[in-house]
Formats: C-alpha cells, structure tokens, sequence
C-alpha cells in the first residue's frame, strides 16, 4: 500500500475530509490532496507526517502504518539506529533481532530482564545501560 492509499484509509477511518485534515495542519489543500493521491515523486517530510499523526490523533498502529508508508521510522527507532552507528558492536545484535521470528522475541525480551537482574543484584552499576 502507497503512502497515500494508507493516509487516505486512516483519514477516512477518523471521518475526515482532505479539507478538513489539509486546515488542521496549516497546508493548501490542493497540496494535500496530492500527497494523498501519490502525485509526488517524493514521499512528505517526517514532519508533514508528525503533523497529521498528531492532528489525526493516530494510534501507535497508524502512526507506524504512515511512517513505514511513508519510507521513514519513528523517532524512537531512529535514535536506536542512531546508537547502533556509534556502538558497531550493537550491529550484529540489532540484525539478529530484527531476523527473529515474532513468537521468540518475547523469549528473549524475558532473558535480557534476567540478566539484568542478576546484574543488579550482583551490585554492578553497569546493569540498568
């Protein structure tokens, strides 16, 4: 699905108009409704697409639905890619995960907290990073 098919089906579920999204978010119209027919060889900024996350009122789903669409991350991911440029040793890690079926992730969400916990209980003040 196209940035635009996504924006247009999580618009319509909120029960608003191109108009109405396009003057919650301080954009011509006519622009937005480009955006939203996919008439652009580049896909929005991330903050065109944080401001109509915020004035959609978009859940973590949509929110993540519209970035992905959009070919972006979300801030939080961003910043972990971030943290993986300047530690490489965290590559190998961050590429295993994300290669992990989703049934096993939770496994290994529980024994990352136990070996923190171990950690903290061993005093070392290293554990809570």
């Amino acid at each position: 699905m196209t940035f635009g098919q996504t924006l247009q089906k999580i618009r319509r579920a909120k029960g608003k108009t191109q108009r109405d999204v396009a003057g919650l978010i301080g954009m011509d119209y006519g622009y937005f409704s480009r955006i939203e027919n996919d008439r652009f060889d580049y896909k929005p900024s991330r903050e065109t697409i944080i401001k109509i996350i915020e004035k959609l009122e978009c859940n973590e789903e949509e929110q993540a639905e519209l970035l992905t669409a959009a070919g972006r991350i979300d801030k939080e991911m961003e910043e972990m890619a971030i943290k993986a440029v300047e530690r490489p040793e965290l590559r190998p890690l961050f590429r295993a995960v994300v290669e992990t079926p989703k049934e096993e992730i939770a496994e290994l969400f529980e024994l990352i907290n136990q070996h923190k916990q171990e950690k903290m209980k061993k005093g070392n003040p290293d554990a809570e990073d």
